[in-house]
């Protein structure tokens, strides 16, 4: 279970704590109440429980649904900062007001002459700019630096509070989730043997299906039902290997010792050596695969999944938009491409999308069952994945789930810009043409000197 809760780039599966994630919940209404003073809900609340205080501010309530809102009072106040305006209303040594990583109140001097000093009595007579003798004066070397780095303004504003974790400045749960996990120990280091956080992490980097990804954090794990992992956990079973009967059945030896694996490795396209890889370390041939291999080895790594990469190309001032696909099996070294232009959609995600229908439609005409296609657009994913999240676009992603009922194995990716130059070349080039244009063959267009 423990391995479960850690996050993804500890090197676990993501799930959620759950009682830390309620809390982040019960924040989010929290946040509500601290930063919008005029809703409906924020009157509500502070006619009936806090009158002349805030919510931060502990007072005794009977209130079920209050007590439950403020139980995540301290979550909040791990992140809370307040923006300095007027500063009138800003304890200089009891508020949380300086830009630290974690945002605290200023450090005290040895003996503090000024109490109840508030932040607005460091700014210069009749000016909005700090008062640098007095900074000097009163505060650490480390601190007068923070403090003139916060912005001022005249005539002042009111102060105001802001959650220091987003780029916003408002709570999310996102963020509260991640404070929140960090008063928890670090990942357990194992007793022995390699730390294997950095390879189980990496899993998740890879540009592959979820399914392999998780085939892959279950074979580092251990959590693969071979013979060796059965018979630990008490099961009277013979541990060798059923296939070879070499060799105990360990999850090593299943995927890189036994002879059919050592075949299947031999006839891959990634190079081996005896004493490089395979070897007998699980950790090492793992950490070949993900590290040591060349670029376009490491990303045809699985050559069963043939990529397709699509790009859409929108302009606000064009009035047409390109679509564009580029093909290649590595295996057989055939590759196909595609170009058109059509009518300029509503916005540059439209296109992206219509770039993946004509990919797909284009695949399917060409009898290529087995795909996986590649976007720079990392939004498409995220439509396709779940569609029921973007309603604007309910038509078209419709029309992509008609289509990949057609493939026998289907998945979509993101990539980086730069690895998707090819389909962007055709695209944008389809754009930019006067006439209409559909080109779909083996070669590149003679409108694109140079696509390789």
């Amino acid at each position: 279970m423990e391995k479960a809760l850690q996050t993804q780039k500890d090197g676990g599966l993501g799930f959620r704590v759950i009682e830390d994630f309620n809390t982040t919940l019960l924040a989010k209404q929290l946040w509500r109440l601290i930063d919008f003073l005029e809703s409906l809900f924020a009157r509500v609340f502070k006619g009936r429980y806090y009158r002349n205080s805030t919510p931060l501010d502990i007072i005794r309530s009977y209130s079920p649904s209050y007590m439950s809102i403020v139980s995540a009072r301290r979550l909040v106040q791990k992140g809370l900062i307040k923006r300095v305006g007027s500063g009138f209303s800003i304890s200089v040594w009891e508020d949380p007001w300086i830009p630290a990583p974690s945002p605290r109140p200023a450090a005290e001097p040895g003996i503090s002459f000024f109490p109840h000093l508030r932040v607005s009595e460091l700014f210069s007579p009749g000016t909005a700019t700090w008062n640098l003798p007095l900074l000097n004066q009163l505060f650490d070397s480390m601190d007068v630096p923070l403090i003139l780095g916060i912005p001022t303004s005249y005539p002042s504003r009111p102060d105001s509070m802001e959650w220091c974790f987003t780029r916003t400045g408002r709570y999310t749960v996102k963020s509260g989730y991640e404070i929140a996990q960090q008063h928890r120990e670090d990942s357990i280091v194992p007793a022995f043997g390699p730390d294997t956080r950095g390879l189980q992490a990496h899993v998740w980097k890879v540009r592959y299906t979820q399914n392999l990804q998780h085939f892959l954090w279950q074979s580092l794990t251990g959590c693969i039902a071979v013979g060796d992992r059965l018979r630990s956990r008490g099961m009277q079973i013979d541990p060798q290997c059923m296939r070879c009967g070499m060799a105990p059945e360990t999850v090593n030896h299943t995927l890189f010792e036994c002879p059919p694996a050592l075949k299947v490795w031999a006839l891959s396209p990634i190079p081996t050596a005896p004493s490089r890889f395979p070897i007998g370390s699980l950790f090492t041939n793992m950490a070949y695969l993900f590290w040591e291999l060349p670029n376009d080895d490491r990303m045809r790594m699985y050559p069963w999944l043939i990529w397709c990469q699509v790009d859409g190309a929108w302009k606000e001032t064009d009035c047409r938009a390109g679509l564009g696909w580029y093909y290649f099996n590595p295996e057989t070294q055939s590759k196909l491409m595609g170009s058109c232009n059509l009518r300029k959609g509503i916005s540059p995600l439209q296109t992206e999308l219509e770039a993946l229908i004509w990919a797909i439609q284009c695949m399917l005409r060409q009898s290529k069952l087995v795909m996986g296609f590649e976007t720079d657009c990392s939004d498409v994913v995220k439509m396709v994945s779940k569609p029921e999240e973007w309603p604007a676009f309910t038509i078209l992603l419709e029309e992509v789930d008609r289509c990949k009922m057609g493939f026998t194995s289907y998945s979509i990716v993101h990539i980086p810009r730069m690895n998707n130059t090819k389909a962007d070349k055709l695209a944008r080039s389809a754009r930019a043409l006067p006439t209409d244009v559909y080109y779909v063959n083996s070669v590149s267009p003679a409108w694109i000197p140079k696509l390789f």
